[in-house]
């Protein structure tokens, strides 16, 4: 079935009619991307918001020699730069495909405009942002007061099947912990 990862998570996210989804399609082109591959470079304006139909992504920050990922993203989900997108400015973070992937990919005007012409997909990307928002809060405060094993438990549960499918230094970055805990809490699984 045709972007069915994107559409079923758009359907679970917040009902969109055919009509609506239709006009999103017709503005999605698909692309194929190799592991390792920059979409959204730090310091830029990212023009662009991705649909990630197979594979997975990673949002990271460099700073003093140091990457850090803040978050991952998979089958189904969609990932841009965050400045760009809401502000017009160079993003803040980076987005690199840990897989190779297929991303349907649509310009921030086009759906700008399809946020204006659709209420239900400015609905679904108000509701995403919420959800959005939520995680990056708990993530925040999981940092700050759950132990290292906690913080992987609630990793396990958050990204199902992640843990096997990414290096495990991206996991220990986005935990905020060393590689060597991230080995010592998952020895004692």
């Amino acid at each position: 079935m045709y972007m069915k990862n994107i559409i079923d998570k758009i359907q679970k996210t917040h009902p969109v009619s055919q009509e609506s989804l239709q006009a999103l399609q017709e503005k999605l082109i698909v692309k194929h991307y190799p592991k390792n591959h920059y979409l959204v470079r730090s310091g830029e304006i990212g023009r662009f918001v991705y649909f990630i139909e197979e594979g997975i992504t990673r949002s990271v920050f460099h700073h003093n020699g140091e990457d850090t990922t803040t978050w991952f993203s998979k089958e189904g989900d969609i990932t841009f730069g965050m400045d760009s997108l809401y502000y017009n400015l160079p993003s803040i973070e980076s987005v690199e495909t840990l897989t190779d992937c297929t991303i349907y990919v649509i310009s921030i005007d086009d759906l700008n405009v399809l946020y204006q012409n659709h209420i239900d997909i400015a609905n679904w990307g108000r509701v995403l942002h919420q959800n959005v928002n939520k995680e990056l809060s708990h993530i925040f405060v999981e940092r700050l007061q759950l132990s290292p094993n906690e913080r992987y438990e609630s990793f396990i549960k958050r990204y199902p099947g992640l843990i096997n499918r990414v290096k495990l230094k991206y996991v220990a970055a986005f935990l905020g912990i060393s590689i060597y805990t991230l080995s010592r809490v998952r020895a004692k699984k």
